[in-house]
């Protein structure tokens, strides 16, 4: 009896691992399409306000366009993610990466041709939050159906150093490019999702499990079966499936709306130093040096967070996470404006990418695959909203109590974002990912 146990153990023991994430294909053509596509975002991220303020506009103007992408982004994200239950997800990125590469090729004609009223500029922007909705929704859905549960913690940490990484060069070079040619932020985007679109071709999704065939369960597994074997669900149907699988699962919906809450106060302080640092004169390029810097800790947070997510819980991650950034934050009502501001912002980044995998790995493994393009649509509904809301708020206050209550009404949000972690339960018994540390196929 020994020896056949030990024969068994054995052969467990034999069997191969999943292949390491350098040696995934599907998961390194999507991570990659998904690179290249956001090294121009990040670039016209910061060319919108910029292209307004250069056109005369006033600083509320500037914050409309950033209004626009993130705004029409939160409205798409719902029935995005009901689409991308539903039809194929690479044929929504596709789509999303050509209609991208449309609508900023066009802004960039009429850029040149000295013909780019904000009216237009809002609708392109607004063009390009609905193809970042459809796009987001659609990879996050796919990730663990190509990433094994075992890995999954590692590719998130690896996708939110892909962001940061997008958020080092992006508004570099973006603000270097405004500097020489207006245009050029806006055709480099163009460019860049039109190579998505073609790295997206080769990418072959494997297809999705069916209801009963033990595809990721967790909450909600038995209500997306329910719903698989059914009749089909319409797009209003699907959205509403969703937010009952959210209701049903508070540490899931306690993290979705405190990560709200942090983004909205976030987003809002980077159009508030990108603001002071024009006001007062900046250049460009160091500029664009505030998001290179924030970039750059989120890259430096990504690279520590394997070995940090091993050591803390996620109630602790978000505890120092929120904490840090609520101390952090009233520095820019004293340092100077530019890249040192860039520097305060790219330390509360390094933390952000530790939470963000224990978090958002715990999210995706919880979620039936049926369910997963509903989820990633709900949290792009709330984060595209803060981030919609954020820059807008922000530029209001800037107009009316100008820069040095605004920094500090920030830091005041931050402080009570703070106290929500400590206080709400069902985050402080969030539950830890499995350790994978075992696993050496993991990196």
């Amino acid at each position: 009896m020994t020896s056949g146990s030990t024969t068994a153990d054995t052969a467990v023991a034999a069997e191969p691992g999943p292949p390491p994430l350098s040696r995934n294909r599907e998961y390194n053509v999507l991570w990659t399409a998904n690179v290249v596509s956001q090294l121009g975002a990040q670039g016209t991220l910061i060319a919108y306000p910029l292209l307004v303020l250069g056109l005369g506009g006033s600083a509320f103007e500037a914050s409309l366009a950033e209004f626009a992408i993130a705004g029409s982004r939160a409205l798409a994200a719902l029935p995005a993610g009901a689409l991308a239950d539903r039809v194929s997800r690479k044929a929504l990125m596709l789509v999303s990466e050509f209609g991208r590469a449309a609508a900023l090729g066009l802004l960039a004609l009429l850029v040149a041709l000295g013909h780019a009223p904000l009216a237009v500029i809002l609708v392109v922007a607004v063009v390009e939050g609905v193809c970042t909705s459809l796009f987001g929704t659609a990879d996050q859905a796919l990730l663990p159906s190509v990433v094994p549960s075992s890995q999954l913690a590692d590719a998130v940490t690896r996708n939110t150093a892909r962001y940061y990484l997008a958020t080092i060069v992006g508004p570099g070079i973006g603000g270097f490019l405004y500097g020489l040619q207006r245009l050029l932020p806006f055709l480099t985007q163009a460019i860049t999702s039109a190579i998505a679109f073609v790295t997206l071709l080769f990418l072959r999704p494997p297809a999705a499990p069916r209801p009963g065939d033990g595809g990721a369960a967790g909450a909600g597994g038995a209500e997306a079966s329910a719903a698989g074997d059914g009749p089909a669900e319409s797009t209003l149907q699907a959205m509403a499936s969703g937010l009952r699988w959210l209701r049903g699962n508070p540490a899931v919906r306690a993290t979705v709306l405190l990560g709200t809450a942090f983004n909205l106060v976030f987003s809002g302080l980077l159009i508030t130093v990108v603001v002071m640092a024009q006001q007062d004169g900046r250049p460009g390029a160091e500029i664009g040096a505030i998001g290179a810097l924030v970039g750059g800790g989120g890259v430096l947070g990504a690279l520590s967070a394997g070995r940090l997510r091993r050591s803390l819980t996620p109630y602790t991650a978000l505890m120092v996470l929120t904490w840090a950034t609520a101390v952090l934050v009233p520095l820019l009502a004293v340092v100077p404006t530019g890249w040192p501001c860039g520097l305060v912002l790219g330390a509360a980044a390094f933390l952000a990418p530790t939470a963000t995998a224990l978090v958002a790995g715990h999210q995706m493994m919880v979620t039936p695959d049926a369910m997963r393009g509903r989820l990633a649509g709900l949290i792009g509904v709330s984060m595209g909203a803060a981030a919609a809301l954020g820059p807008l708020l922000c530029g209001l206050l800037l107009e009316t109590v100008h820069t040095v209550p605004t920094v500090l009404s920030c830091a005041a949000a931050f402080l009570l974002i703070a106290l929500g972690v400590a206080v709400t339960p069902a985050v402080r018994a969030f539950p830890a990912l499995p350790d994978n540390r075992g696993d050496q196929t993991g990196s």
